[in-house]
């Protein structure tokens, strides 16, 4: 999906990760991710947030939860993270990281609440009074009065199979009754997903029904006496997008795959945010004019297409790659051709880091040799 933007825009990344393949230092099944060109990304996005007066979250699991890219973040002065699940949540705070809005795409367990209320979330999503209730009984035993951010989803938006969930406008009213009798949440926000998308005809990020039903519930919250100071309005959250979110009232942004210039809008533009990441595996064998690659880093929407593919002499060609049908483990991933056995594949497509086995290495492009900075496993544990 992006490896013709990646040669084009970040070489140096291509390069230092087949550099690392062929000295043995990462193993194939790795993600590579340039550190030095995700920072320049992340600054840029945070500049355009703090243009448009947005509060800027940073999302982690598309990165494999790496807690040492996070620091950075939060130094650089980003706002906190949004964990869309609750072990992200745990790994996070477990590694004192700032947590803003959490359970989003995952509702939060009543045995995670009782470790992360005490610990400080800023909001946390909910879809369903009875998470209101859970929350409320262990923030009246710890003695604070959480925030909360209410998820919107009706028939006439865009959900994600595996993501159904949210509050129906008709369903405020009921809503906002049933939270006036706990004393220790106050609705404080409105969230739901996607808000923004890419639109491949118009070549722009527009806006979804989501955010429209979204600003709609933050108006009758209001009218029903909550004051709403959270409308976060994830997806999409590139540099290009945060006009369009201040534009239509947001307040809070929360970039993932824009920080390694991976979205669908980088796949056809050159400004802005560069790629950051490419996916390293190496030939394992052939068999009947196909070659087969060693797998583990496939994500059903990643839209994997191209790789470069580079043996011993250092000789390089391209083909088409892909990976089994989603009814099969991604043990081997099928290159059309046959190539020699142990040569560097290179791809970089749209992932979803914590839902592979792959390994992840971050290396420092700014000097003239790359540095290999440490390695880590999907899940952001150092190796």
């Amino acid at each position: 999906m992006f490896l013709n933007k990646i040669l084009e825009r970040n070489p140096r990344l291509v390069d230092a990760a087949i550099l690392l393949h062929k000295q043995e230092l990462i193993q194939p099944d790795t993600y590579v991710i340039d550190v030095t060109t995700l920072l320049e990304n992340a600054k840029m996005i945070l500049a355009e947030a703090r243009k448009y007066e947005l509060t800027c979250l940073y999302m982690s699991k598309q990165i494999g939860r790496n807690i040492d890219i996070c620091h950075k973040l939060e130094d650089m002065g980003y706002d906190g993270a949004v964990t869309v699940d609750f072990r992200e949540a745990l790994y996070l705070a477990k590694n004192n990281l700032k947590l803003w809005n959490v359970g989003h795409l995952v509702q939060t367990p009543k045995s995670v609440l009782k470790q992360l209320i005490p610990y400080g979330v800023k909001y946390f999503t909910v879809y369903s009074v009875e998470k209101m209730q859970e929350i409320n009984e262990i923030a009246q035993e710890i003695g604070i009065i959480q925030s909360v951010t209410i998820k919107m989803g009706d028939q006439n938006c865009l959900i994600y199979d595996g993501q159904q969930s949210g509050f129906s406008y008709s369903e405020l009213d009921a809503v906002v009754a049933a939270a006036n009798t706990l004393a220790n949440i106050r609705i404080a926000g409105v969230t739901a997903f996607p808000c923004m998308l890419y639109n491949d005809e118009s070549k722009k990020i527009e806006t979804t029904p989501n955010f429209e039903l979204l600003l709609r519930a933050k108006a009758r919250l209001e009218v029903l006496g909550c004051t709403i100071t959270e409308v976060n309005t994830p997806s999409s959250n590139t540099a290009n997008s945060m006009k369009l979110a201040y534009d239509n009232h947001a307040t809070t942004v929360e970039p993932g795959h824009a920080l390694t210039g991976t979205t669908p809008y980088h796949a056809d533009h050159f400004d802005l945010e560069r790629p950051a990441l490419v996916y390293v595996s190496e030939v394992s064998h052939p068999f009947q004019e196909r070659s087969y690659v060693y797998g583990g880093g496939h994500y059903r929407r990643s839209h994997m297409s191209n790789a470069l593919i580079v043996n011993n002499q250092n000789e390089r060609s391209y083909a088409k790659i892909e990976a089994p049908s989603d009814d099969n483990i991604d043990y081997t991933l099928r290159l059309d051709g046959v190539y020699p056995v142990g040569s560097t594949v290179i791809c970089c497509f749209r992932t979803q880091i914590f839902t592979t086995r792959s390994q992840v290495a971050l290396i420092d492009t700014e000097s003239s040799e790359p540095k290999l900075l440490g390695l880590y496993d999907a899940h952001g544990f150092q190796l």
